[in-house]
């Protein structure tokens, strides 16, 4: 089966409907052990990293893809398909996600994915019909749940940091047509494994979207261990299902409403609801908020989410990061620092 990749800031992107049209969803994440040099001869090197690395997996992998897809996720994601489309030689889909999810904007989200269908349908000669949409909404929905499942043991088990992201990774990036039969056999394995460790401490992450192993690797050096997030490498990509009785773009639709919403959506106030309820939910004392630099959607939600939570009760710590493939070890200690003295 071919990969149809795409990119998006903040799970935007409908995968389901890349995989009703047969091909297998691969979002595009970039690789911080690459440097950014072929994307920095078009964009500027304040322009957000994360954003380059994808641009620069792009310039050197479309020929494996059968196409390309946007979604508006930020304005990093935004401007950058134009600049994509002049440089790589493949077809092009862009859909324009709503900011917001009230009855106007599910409307036009609507028509943006009847679009998108429809030109799928144009460019490979193909029918994608509300059968071949619901085959893939149940697909998605079996994934969504296993996932949600084995997240669900990060509180119990030892599982660390690294290994739920490699998770989340795989999920997003390989095929889909196996993946409910590989989470099956790894909730039979991370069910077996030893309790949470006490020497760690529970946290809740939230802020931009890790894509690489350091910064889950710096928590773990803190002891600090994620049970509970709202990344779209992560819950946002899980936490809701998509409905399985009405039709399935209205479906597509509803399930982009319901799921964590991210900092670039508006209003913000159900993103902070839910970061409220998941820390509640499994009583978490601690709330790790970062952003990477020059993401600015999340830099500037923490200057709010942050105050609100604080004066909830819970010891939360805001860090900007680097996109660097080395282990930060200021970061490490301020993260040391920040335990010891919210457990005081």
């Amino acid at each position: 089966m071919k990969t149809f990749a795409y990119f998006d800031s903040g799970h935007e992107f409908p995968e389901e409907i890349v995989m009703a049209a047969g091909f297998d969803p691969c979002k595009i994440l970039g690789d911080v052990e690459i440097g950014t040099g072929p994307a920095d001869e078009y964009l500027h090197n304040y322009f957000c990293p994360f954003a380059r690395a994808c641009f620069t997996e792009a310039l050197s992998r479309a020929g494996e893809w059968a196409g390309i897809g946007f979604a508006h996720g930020c304005d990093a994601t935004n401007r950058h398909y134009d600049v994509w489309r002049a440089h790589i030689d493949k077809p092009f889909f862009w859909v324009n996600t709503p900011m917001k999810i009230d009855a106007t904007a599910r409307k036009f989200h609507l028509r943006e994915l009847e679009n998108f269908r429809a030109g799928l349908e144009r460019e490979y000669g193909i029918e994608i019909s509300d059968e071949k949409l619901a085959e893939a909404i149940r697909l998605s929905n079996r994934i969504k749940n296993g996932l949600k499942r084995l997240a669900a043991l990060r509180a119990e088990h030892d599982i660390n940091n690294l290994e739920y992201l490699e998770l989340m990774n795989r999920a997003l990036t390989g095929p889909r047509q196996e993946l409910p039969e590989e989470l099956e056999r790894k909730l039979d394995e991370w069910q077996q494994r030893p309790p949470f460790p006490r020497a760690l401490e529970a946290v809740l992450l939230t802020g931009s979207d890790v894509t690489s192993p350091e910064w889950m690797e710096a928590l773990e050096e803190a002891g600090l261990r994620v049970v509970r997030d709202d990344l779209s490498l992560g819950e946002r990509y899980f936490r809701a299902a998509i409905p399985e009785d009405i039709p399935p773009l209205k479906a597509l639709v509803e399930y982009y409403g319901a799921y964590p919403q991210p900092a670039t959506r508006v209003p913000s106030d159900r993103r902070l609801q839910y970061l409220e309820t998941a820390a509640w939910e499994n009583d978490i004392r601690l709330v790790i908020s970062q952003n990477l630099k020059f993401c600015e959607p999340y830099a500037i939600d923490a200057v709010w989410t942050t105050g609100v939570l604080k004066n909830k009760g819970l010891k939360i710590i805001h860090l900007e990061r680097e996109y660097t493939p080395t282990l930060d070890q200021q970061v490490i200690t301020r993260l040391e620092t920040f335990k010891e003295m919210a457990l005081q």
